[in-house]
């Protein structure tokens, strides 16, 4: 990604065309320009990614104190989900990363904590939180196509827990998702009228399916495998009879394993996806980088002969990372049996957040990282675990 965003830099953009990859997964595109300008603004471009990964790092802490005061009104909670998320392994061993997920968590945090303050605000600001929550969504899924997941999750908070007329509920609901799609649409249709891309970036050319046949392969665990590739490479450039043959084969699947083995292997790609404390962090930023493409390249940016560790996460590291995640997790149980009892409704609506990435990550090809930006959610139910007293109606159903 960041060699093409170099090749973008000066004048190409072959990258975006005709079955290149990022033409097959346009969702990319716009972290290869961005990548592109900061090769064009820093004289070292790798080390100024990775001090804005830092920034973007600093911003998701205070954001999440601020979302979690609009949630819990307290600021004792808020405090500790600030000193959690300073030292959650994910968002620290991703700084390293260069992926368009540092991009997207602010954006998306942002979009959740204006919907949070419509939720709280006086009538007369509401409407306007609502449109800018779709328009920092908007944003967001310019770096990773996960707005759809918050559009439902949205919807289905303002139907089930506003108490309102449904009139008000789709006038609601119709602000965010106008202002998600209409900015969009404009970038999208603005890199087309640029010569830049080809097509909208909503529309891969390699169809979606290819995930899921990848994500229905019980042998690989719904990963990459050699046989799923060797499908799609078979149809190279022909994806309309790509689509068919992913489809057959994806039903055939379906149909034909047993039911306890079908039930096992979600099974195991649910606990897969989300059993690794640092989401994969450690491995894209330190394992990842030993096996880059393009290394020599890297190095020669960087203006150096050979690459080293810094710093080097040690296995006993890795076991405390584990067990700092395994933590968060048993107070997230005890905050869901607690939320029953006590109930703060605002929590349900990360509830609904996390249902919705889950089922995308057990149809679609599995990837630790995919799960990373809604990793801070467990932080904020976690502070649940500490909840004592009936809230008061601030956390409540809305009026």
């Amino acid at each position: 990604m960041f060699i093409c965003a170099e090749d973008f830099a000066h004048g190409s953009t072959y990258m975006f065309r005709d079955y290149s990859y990022f033409a097959r997964f346009p969702h990319m595109s716009m972290t290869v320009i961005y990548f592109s300008l900061i090769i064009r603004v820093f004289s070292n471009p790798l080390v100024a990614i990775r001090f804005i990964n830092v920034i973007f790092s600093m911003l998701n802490i205070i954001l999440l104190f601020f979302i979690s005061k609009e949630i819990f009104k307290d600021k004792t909670k808020s405090i500790w989900v600030l000193l959690l998320s300073s030292i959650y392994p994910p968002m620290i061993t991703y700084n390293n990363v260069y992926c368009s997920e540092n991009l997207a968590i602010p954006l998306l945090l942002l979009s959740v904590l204006m919907f949070f303050k419509a939720i709280n605000g006086y009538i007369k600001n509401k409407l306007l939180f609502f449109l800018i929550s779709g328009l920092y969504l908007s944003a967001m899924q310019l770096f990773r196509p996960l707005g759809y997941i918050m559009i439902v999750a949205y919807t289905m908070y303002i139907f089930l827990y506003f108490k309102e007329k449904i009139k008000l509920k789709i006038i609601k609901s119709l602000l965010i998702i106008l202002m998600f799609i209409i900015p969009y649409v404009i970038v999208s249709y603005t890199l087309i009228g640029l010569n830049i891309t080809e097509n909208p970036l909503w529309s891969p050319m390699e169809p979606i399916s290819t995930s899921v046949l990848k994500g229905t392969n019980i042998y690989s665990g719904g990963g990459w495998n050699e046989e799923d590739f060797n499908l799609i490479d078979k149809y190279s450039e022909d994806y309309s009879n790509l689509d068919k043959a992913a489809k057959e084969v994806i039903t055939q699947r379906l149909i034909t394993t047993p039911k306890i083995e079908l039930l096992c292997f979600f099974v195991f790609k649910y606990a897969k996806q989300w059993c690794i404390g640092d989401f994969g962090g450690v491995y894209w930023s330190q394992l990842g980088l030993n096996e880059a493409y393009n290394k020599e390249h890297y190095l020669d940016i960087m203006g150096k002969n050979e690459g080293r560790d810094l710093i080097k996460l040690s296995n006993d590291m890795q076991i405390y990372t584990q067990l700092f995640y395994i933590t968060i997790l048993i107070l997230t149980y005890i905050g869901l049996y607690k939320n029953k009892k006590n109930v703060n409704y605002k929590i349900d609506f990360f509830y609904i957040m996390f249902c919705g990435l889950a089922i995308q990550c057990l149809l679609t090809e599995a990837q630790d990282r995919y799960s990373y930006p809604f990793s801070w959610i467990f932080i904020i139910l976690a502070i649940t675990a500490f909840n004592n007293n009936t809230v008061n109606s601030n956390g409540g159903k809305n009026e």
